[in-house]
């Protein structure tokens, strides 16, 4: 078996060692906490020192609704991340892809432990109305950097998506999400690789 210390991070193989151990705040937050922009302004919080600063509520998993309308009137694309369904108390979010969308779509991975075996299940904003079978699995051990890909990428099309928005223009679909994970430091650059191969092959297709 390939040892783990073998495998650099920003490898498909490379595999986490835990997602159930024990964190620091950093991640901790980034990983209960839904909405996209509390989110961003809890790790500038943190990187400058100032996170006991932060109104407690920043720090919630989840707001109430006055508190989502609330910031939805400021601009709607606050309200990303924010109307995800509610995480349950052992499950943490180990990836996500958030979209320049109006309000700022975001869907995740997320998972928990069942018995010996770890439960993976995808969560979008719309009620799983965005998500395709199959939007759940199981393993034995944390899935490597591919095969969450494969995974997150079977059950949400982000190739879809781009298309749509972006039809042949990469710039554009580069510039349209992001993506990241507490556990898959490189999922992000992984995903912009695939795009550009994804735009590669449609540009080598006959045209009508």
């Amino acid at each position: 078996m390939t040892n783990q210390m073998t495998v650099p991070a920003s490898s498909k193989a490379y595999r986490p060692r835990d997602y159930f151990g024990r964190h620091d705040l950093e991640a901790e937050l980034m990983t209960r906490v839904k909405g996209t922009l509390r989110r961003k302004l809890l790790r500038e919080a943190l990187e400058s020192g100032n996170i006991d600063q932060v109104p407690p509520c920043a720090c919630e998993t989840s707001l109430d609704e006055s508190s989502r309308q609330m910031i939805g009137r400021i601009h709607p694309l606050y309200m990303g991340g924010e109307y995800l369904p509610k995480v349950k108390s052992d499950e943490v979010e180990i990836a996500r892809i958030s979209i320049q969308s109006t309000t700022g779509d975001v869907v995740c991975l997320y998972a928990r432990r069942v018995g010996s075996r770890i439960a993976y299940r995808m969560a979008d904003e719309y009620e799983g109305s965005t998500l395709e079978s199959p939007s759940t699995r199981t393993s034995m051990r944390p899935l490597t950097m591919g095969e969450m890909m494969a995974f997150f990428l079977t059950s949400w099309n982000l190739f879809t998506c781009l298309d749509w928005n972006y039809d042949k223009d990469l710039k554009g679909k580069l510039g349209f999400f992001s993506a990241e994970s507490e556990y898959s430091p490189y999922f992000d650059d992984a995903l912009r690789e695939q795009v550009a191969q994804h735009e590669q092959q449609l540009a080598k297709e006959p045209q009508c």
